[in-house]
């Protein structure tokens, strides 16, 4: 069981979402939309230095979402959009352990774009893998440890 009082996933396989990345040029902005829109409320932003981004979630159910915004030119964030535009960035997927999951997902043959679990939001550790092993998609594994 998690500190906060949620049972873990199991470490292997993912067993649900754990959120859908978005990136857009101001969570203000599109903040708006998901609240005005569609009634939903955004979570208080968090600035992520080490990663280049901003981000803020919105909970839909069980799933959330996350606005991501570029803290610089050089974030991989501000790299997104300016080759693609706004929009879905990554799939976040929960896992019980990040760093035996990274290594089940190198024995498949993924390629990680992380060598180790790094810090990411609320406490997480997160990872992620090459888009071209999952077919134009950005997976990102989770652990919620805080």
């Amino acid at each position: 069981m998690a500190r906060d009082g949620s049972v873990k996933p199991p470490a292997w396989p993912p067993q649900r979402v754990d959120h859908i990345g978005v990136v857009v040029r101001s969570i203000a902005e599109a903040g708006r939309f998901y609240e005005q829109a569609l009634g939903l409320h955004l979570e208080r932003p968090e600035a992520l230095p080490a990663n280049g981004v901003t981000v803020a979630f919105i909970s839909v159910g069980a799933t959330r979402i996350e606005l991501v915004e570029p803290l610089g030119e050089n974030s991989p964030a501000a790299r997104f959009l300016e080759r693609r535009g706004e929009g879905l960035h990554h799939i976040a997927l929960a896992v019980g352990d990040i760093a035996h999951a990274l290594e089940m997902a190198r024995r498949a043959g993924f390629t990680p774009l992380d060598a180790q679990p790094r810090p990411g939001a609320h406490g997480s550790l997160i990872a992620f893998l090459h888009p071209r092993d999952a077919h134009g998609v950005m997976i990102e594994l989770v652990e919620r440890i805080a």
